[in-house]
């Protein structure tokens, strides 16, 4: 990984990178604004049609926020930042593995259970889990593998592209935290940030985040949404379609107050898929104009 030479100035990358994230969080701010009034209105039967229209909504506008800024502040194009279509075998392989090793893991360890809601609501579930995973893969994945890391690379270098957005993601989880304690801050920014690395791996070896994105999405599917909860009996929350009820509390298997995803198991996952990509063939990489 060779440094990168910029016209950009650090205060230039910098605000840039501030732009970026407001936009991040005005295409929340203002989805649910439209959605608040809108279900002031109308009344759906079915909790999910809130879900689904929430999470469409927000990754629409956000990602419509993103496209004018890149494209009429700028001037620039989304392939510019790796935000294509770019798909590849080893990114759907690796989406398929990780949370697979992690589930067969806490199998081993763990007791399943299954709770089947009525046909029709089990399809609303699946749905709106699907889009609030697309809607978190694709657009966490825009702003930290797409926006923020070519800005820092072209600034600076690879390094510093890679590690700089890996902690910041790793620390913008923190207040999704249950409850806080020392030990279960730092495997949060541990596990988040090894997280970021991984993303941030696939994005150079595909030259496109649209690996990342399929993987953090899948994850998410699996390990977040209400298709699948692993806990133990005393922190089981929600009604998911499965869980997995691990017998011990110890913070290296429950990842503390963030869950499993911050858990030895998880990040043992994440550690494997990091030296996989690692040891990849790199691409040629589009630089900035």
């Amino acid at each position: 990984m060779e440094p990168q030479s910029s016209s950009f100035s650090t205060a230039k990358t910098l605000v840039r990178i501030v732009t970026y994230f407001l936009l991040f969080l005005a295409g929340d701010l203002v989805n649910s604004i439209v959605f608040d009034q809108l279900f002031s209105l109308v009344k759906f039967q079915n909790a999910s049609f809130y879900v689904i229209l929430r999470m469409l909504g927000c990754t629409f506008v956000t990602a419509f926020l993103f496209w004018l800024y890149t494209n009429k502040a700028l001037h620039l194009k989304m392939s510019d930042f790796k935000i294509t279509w770019n798909i590849q075998g080893w990114g759907i392989l690796l989406s398929t593995l990780l949370p697979a090793f992690v589930v067969i893991v806490f199998l081993a360890i763990g007791k399943a259970e299954t709770h089947m809601p009525a046909p029709s609501e089990s399809v609303f579930i699946i749905i709106a889990s699907m889009i609030t995973a697309l809607k978190a893969g694709v657009l966490e994945e825009m702003l930290f593998r797409g926006f923020i890391m070519t800005l820092l690379e072209r600034r600076w270098n690879q390094y510093a592209a890679i590690l700089a957005p890996s902690l910041l993601f790793g620390l913008a989880h923190i207040p999704s935290m249950e409850y806080f304690t020392i030990a279960g801050v730092l495997l949060l920014v541990i596990s988040g940030t090894l997280v970021g690395v991984m993303f941030s791996l696939a994005a150079y070896k595909g030259n496109s985040i649209s690996n990342g994105a399929l993987m953090h999405a899948v994850w998410n599917f699996v390990m977040v949404t209400d298709i699948l909860h692993i806990t133990t009996a005393e922190g089981a929350y929600g009604n998911p379609i499965c869980s997995i009820i691990i017998p011990s509390d110890n913070i290296w298997l429950t990842g503390g107050g963030f869950g499993v995803e911050a858990s030895l198991i998880a990040v043992t996952g994440y550690a494997l898929v990091c030296a996989f990509l690692t040891f990849k063939k790199e691409p040629s990489i589009k630089r900035l104009p």
